[in-house]
């Protein structure tokens, strides 16, 4: 089990610990303005971020190992990255749900290529901001000309990854 305290812990807190200590100073109600939002962020974000690290725990276990290392193992080569590159659409959720995915992918025997190339195509062709946020909020053209301009992103990135892992070996994963 991983520790509940670490240095990521330590520096977030201190950086909140300055913040509050500067919204304080102001005397103008920041202080209990800015208590205020993160609460209201905690209920709308906290339900998210429990949900996910408990579909990434059960994904940890169902996950046929075999068939990810397979599919998506640093042997895998560019067929992973392509997989990666397919499947990443398809997540929604944002980071929230996309990191506590991808750490499990990564235990689970998927290279960093695939793995990398499955977050770019996440982040840049992510099907749910697409429908809901790009093409009504941007309309069609803009998302359609977003989508294109960015369309050789993932696989470059799984292929730059697999570059970097070739030189500098394969990084530990967290979480």
């Amino acid at each position: 089990m991983p520790p509940m305290f670490d240095v990521s812990i330590l520096i977030i807190w201190s950086l909140v610990g300055v913040l509050l200590v500067v919204a304080l100073r102001k005397k103008d109600g920041s202080a209990r303005r800015g208590l205020r939002r993160g609460v209201e962020s905690f209920l709308i974000n906290g339900p998210r971020v429990v949900v996910a690290l408990l579909s990434a725990g059960f994904l940890a276990f169902l996950l046929p190992k075999e068939l990810i290392a397979t599919w998506l193992g640093n042997e895998a080569g560019f067929q992973g990255i392509l997989i990666g590159c397919l499947v990443g659409p398809f997540f929604p959720g944002g980071p929230l749900v996309i990191f506590p995915v991808t750490v499990v992918l990564l235990k689970a025997g998927a290279g960093l290529p695939a793995v990398v190339a499955f977050l770019t195509a996440a982040s840049t062709w992510g099907l749910h901001r697409i429908l809901v946020f790009e093409i009504p909020m941007m309309g069609a053209q803009f998302a359609a000309i977003r989508f294109v301009s960015s369309l050789l992103l993932p696989p470059i990135s799984g292929l730059v990854a697999a570059i970097l892992v070739r030189y500098w070996g394969m990084p530990a994963v967290g979480g």
